[in-house]
């Protein structure tokens, strides 16, 4: 029983499953294991409810841990890491057996000595036997099994009882066709593990830059509806002052005040109903209650700031969980390759051994030991480790692509948005500097228009070039927040930032 209990503890697995072991330091984050909301409360309005406070720094750790599509990807890669641990250990696994066997025969057997008498025999003879083993079966194909037991052998006219020890190993020493089978569909499983991996990454990067598109779209309409409020609550200001204008047909003037104080508080309804539809699709873009309280802080958000286009592309590359497992994958390839290059032949180390103790009995002291040791030699069909060798180099060529055509993709994507929040940016500034120059262009001409000294429609024209311009800021802004997004899913930066790295400016 010591020789299964010290067998038990050197074949012990790894408490570190398969899945786990081929990550090679990448770390993803994970949501939040909570399911989302039942329908019904989701649907009741609850007026003492959760507040939420969205910005663009915000948001994406909100949004992560309760987006329904970035769970269910991530269910869908723990799914395939469940199954590709079964895979492994159900080919790596330790099994303790219990074996009980027991024979009872007789025999009978009449002689005749002499032709007067007649001699009935009867021999009975049994055997119990009881053996505890443990059988470690090693993904490599390696089989070892180790066991103890007891035999009770014998009849009349004595019984002898013998324990004993038993190993047998068979042990791969080159690269046999089963362990080059075997290889081979680790391979296809890793990459079936490889690609939820890529499509969570994917998911995780589309969706958060979706909703900080969506936030800053909201922002973009909530600035042009308080701006058309403003432009409304100027115009009524102005009708207000027009029995005091000096030298105006009053009653004309009234009138076309009015149709555009019309118009402005129309342009306001569609932007603020368009706003409370867009605030909706926000909420369900992050995952949140729909009558969830939520209010929009719009804060400066630019982790990329000082960073030229050489630095950041090389700060994507290294750190890009795509391009990482997708590294992974060609070490797993260039394996499988190296394997099947080597096995052209299968050659297997053949071991066994038993020694029975003293026994009792009839057996009283008498002891046993046996040892055998032999070779299995064949040759590999060739087409199956030239199948191999193919399937291998087309998987290294197919994944060494697809780190090529995510280097591009990082490239490029970087490199436009790096350009257009430089360009917007300055614009932006501009657009910002002279903005007071139109507040006061519109004062002034209001000024003018009491005095007599310029008609409404100039006066009305310079409040629209003022919405205008502040419309146009509004657009900027919105642009450079969208770049920031598409920078952030470029690089990678929404991982780094889940995994604690600072949001920067």
């Amino acid at each position: 029983m010591a020789a299964t209990g010290l067998l038990i503890g050197l074949t012990a697995c790894d408490a570190t499953m398969p899945s786990g072991r081929m990550q090679n330091g990448l770390h993803l984050p994970a949501p939040a294991k909570a399911d989302v909301t039942p329908g019904p409360e989701r649907l009741s309005r609850d007026e003492h409810g959760e507040a939420y406070t969205l910005s663009a720094r915000t948001l994406i750790p909100i949004a992560f841990p309760r987006q329904p599509n970035i769970k269910s990807s991530f269910q869908r890669f723990k799914s395939e890491e469940a199954r590709y641990d079964f895979f492994v250990v159900s080919r790596d696994s330790l099994t303790p057996r219990l074996k009980s066997h027991n024979t009872f025969n007789e025999a009978r057997e009449v002689t005749t000595p002499d032709e007067q008498h007649r001699v009935r025999t009867v021999t009975r003879d049994r055997n119990h036997s009881v053996e505890l083993s443990v059988e470690k079966q090693f993904f490599d194909t390696t089989q070892l099994s180790m066991g103890v037991g007891y035999d009770t052998t014998g009849g009349d006219p004595g019984i002898g009882n013998e324990p004993f020890v038993s190993a047998d190993l068979r042990y791969p020493l080159w690269a046999s066709r089963e362990k080059l089978e075997r290889t081979s569909e680790d391979i296809f499983r890793r990459n079936e593990l490889n690609d939820a991996q890529l499509d969570y990454i994917k998911e995780v990067r589309s969706r958060l830059q979706d909703a900080l598109f969506k936030f800053h779209e909201v922002v973009q309409l909530r600035t042009n509806a308080e701006q058309a409020e403003r432009w409304r609550q100027d115009l009524v200001a102005l009708s207000e002052k027009l029995p005091t204008a000096a030298g105006h047909d009053a009653a004309a003037d009234a009138r076309r005040l009015d149709a555009e104080i019309a118009t402005v508080s129309a342009e306001h309804r569609n932007v603020a109903g368009r706003y409370e539809i867009e605030l909706a699709r926000l909420k369900s873009r992050c995952g949140l209650p729909f009558f969830a309280q939520v209010e929009l802080a719009d804060e400066p958000f630019n982790p990329f700031a000082g960073m030229d286009h050489e630095a950041l592309l090389k700060v994507s590359i290294d750190t890009d969980p795509e391009i990482a497992t997708l590294r992974n994958a060609v070490r797993n390839a260039q394996v499988q390759l190296d394997l099947a290059r080597r096995g052209r032949w299968d050659i297997a180390l053949l071991l066994n051994g038993k020694s029975n103790l003293e026994g009792r009995g009839t057996t009283d002291g008498a002891s046993d030991w046996s040892v055998s040791t032999g070779f299995e030699i064949s040759a590999v069909d060739p087409r199956v480790t030239t199948s191999l060798t193919r399937q291998a180099q087309a998987n290294i060529a197919r994944f060494n692509q697809a780190i090529a055509a995510r280097e591009n993709d990082i490239f490029s994507d970087t490199l436009e948005s790096l350009v257009r929040l430089q360009t917007i940016g300055e614009s932006r500034d501009q657009l910002m500097a002279s903005l007071p120059k139109y507040e006061a262009d519109y004062r002034t001409g209001v000024e003018e228009y009491l005095a007599g000294r310029m008609n409404i429609d100039d006066v009305l024209k310079r409040r629209e070039n003022l919405g205008d311009q502040i419309e146009v800021i509004a657009e900027d802004t919105f642009l450079l927040g969208a770049n920031v997004a598409e920078l952030c899913s470029a690089t990678g930066k929404f991982f780094e930032l889940l995994n604690g790295a600072p949001a920067g400016p």
